[in-house]
């Protein structure tokens, strides 16, 4: 069986690939809605300068939001606490309630 710290390499690097995937999928969708909108609204071909970072912006955010979802309902369904280790942790040793008295 794998250790802790190979299945939290695993894990970050299927998020990565999944949170890659959410975002060109978005910009993917924003570029075709932009020019169906474009093509409808006239008016707005002058505006895809913006539109363009809207798009980019919004599929950042938007990426970001359901990758953090999914990794908190994977997290809760697959129990992964346990068979993953902490990303960060603090290097200063927690002083005991005893010592601070």
């Amino acid at each position: 069986m794998p250790s802790k710290k190979t299945n939290t390499v695993l894990f970050m690097l299927a998020g990565t690939v999944v949170n890659l995937a959410l975002l060109l999928f978005f910009i993917i969708f924003g570029f075709i809605f932009i020019s169906v909108l474009a093509s409808k609204v006239p008016a707005l071909e002058n505006a895809a300068g913006i539109l363009t970072v809207v798009v980019f912006i919004a599929a950042l955010v938007l990426s970001f939001l359901i990758y953090s979802k999914l990794v908190k309902w994977a997290t809760r369904k697959f129990s992964l606490e346990e068979n993953l280790s902490p990303l960060f942790s603090s290097r200063k040793p927690k002083r005991r309630e005893e010592d601070q008295d």
